[in-house]
C-alpha cells in the first residue's frame, strides 16, 4: 500500500495552524454570515519589497493562516470579506476588523489544505 504524505501532514495542521500558538478569527463573508470559533496562526508584519530601492522591509499588514478543512465557506479572489483578528497576540485581546486585500489574492493549497489571507485595515465610516 503507497504512503500518502498528504493526509498527515493536512491532519498535522491541527497543531501547526490550530494548536498553542492559535489566536482566535471570525470570518464574515459578502453575504453576510459569520464563521466563528476559527482558530488561526496570525502574523501581525509582513516583509515586503521597497520597490524603489529592492530592499526588504517589514510592514504591518496582518497575514492570517487557516486550515480548509475547518472552513465551510472558502474565500475566493476578489471576494469582499471581513476578518476580525485579535488587536494584539493575545486570545483574550478584543477582536478589530480588517479586510481581505483585493489586490492580493489568497494564497495557499488545495493539497496540503492551508489558506492565507492578506489583510488591511477596514476603514472607519
Amino acid at each position: 500500500m503507497a504512503l500518502n504524505l498528504r493526509e498527515p501532514a493536512e491532519a498535522d495542521l491541527a497543531t501547526t495552524l490550530e494548536g498553542d500558538f492559535a489566536l482566535p478569527v471570525t470570518l464574515i463573508a459578502p453575504d453576510g454570515v459569520k464563521y466563528t470559533g476559527l482558530k488561526g496562526q496570525v502574523f501581525y508584519d509582513t516583509n515586503k519589497v521597497n520597490p524603489d530601492t529592492g530592499e526588504m522591509m517589514t510592514v504591518n499588514t496582518p497575514v492570517v493562516t487557516l486550515r480548509r478543512s475547518s472552513l465551510t465557506r472558502i474565500p475566493l479572489p476578489g471576494e469582499k470579506w471581513v476578518v476580525k483578528i485579535p488587536t494584539t497576540p493575545s486570545t483574550t485581546a478584543t477582536l478589530e476588523d480588517f479586510i481581505v486585500d483585493q489586490s492580493k489574492a489568497p494564497e495557499g493549497s488545495a493539497s496540503i489544505g492551508y489558506i492565507q489571507l492578506f489583510l488591511r485595515r477596514a476603514k472607519q465610516a
